[in-house]
């Protein structure tokens, strides 16, 4: 077994509950469309990385062979994000991993080297994050378990980072990747042109 593992968190494919900000401005069906695009792509560059690659999905698990390489297909639990994303970090370590990140399937500009220096930072530091434009994260790494991090209230909102920030102790350090745009709305859409192309 890998000692390093990437928890990826993706919605189902179900008409009207994916890029729901999105849907608001070019439509549900074309916001699913866009969603799928992203998944595909977050497929494409994990089928590259050396690292164990679990995926937990928002409702249920499809028969869907596109995952086929993941180490196993779950379930998320819990009743908001932060709840679910400290399940599925325990559950991570639980198993034995020592180095785990979490990114979601919102993407277009992902690449396989984020990951590769992901775990190069955690050999020096306790927390990895990168950082998203929108005040949020679409990375978040840690070698120990931290539920802190999960305790805010923000979820959703340009304050996610910030107030995740706030909750780290004082001994631990943090390495920020660099920042980059989660696709949730048609403005974050506008700055992908050949993403946009496809719809």
């Amino acid at each position: 077994m890998n000692d390093a593992l990437i928890i990826v968190f993706c919605k189902n494919f179900l008409i009207g509950k994916v890029k729901t900000r999105l849907a608001k401005s070019i439509g549900k069906f074309k916001a699913l469309r866009i969603y799928k695009l992203l998944v595909d792509r977050t497929i494409s560059v994990l089928k590259q990385v050396e690292f164990d690659v679990v995926i937990f999905y928002s409702d249920f698990i499809p028969h869907d062979q596109n995952w086929s390489f993941a180490k196993q297909q779950k379930v998320q639990n819990g009743k908001d994000l932060g709840t679910r994303m400290n399940k599925a970090f325990k559950w991570g370590f639980e198993m034995g991993y020592q180095n785990i990140c979490i990114v979601g399937t919102d993407l277009w500009s992902i690449e396989k080297k984020i990951f590769q220096e992901t775990f190069d930072a955690l050999k020096n530091n306790d927390i990895v994050f990168g950082p998203a434009s929108d005040g949020g994260y679409y990375l978040l790494g840690l070698k120990k378990m931290n539920s802190s991090l999960f305790n805010i209230n923000s979820w959703g909102t340009s304050k996610v980072l910030e107030d995740s920030v706030n909750e780290i102790d004082y001994n631990n350090t943090v390495f920020y990747l660099q920042e980059l745009n989660d696709i949730d709305t048609e403005e974050d859409l506008n700055k992908h042109n050949d993403l946009k192309a496809l719809i």
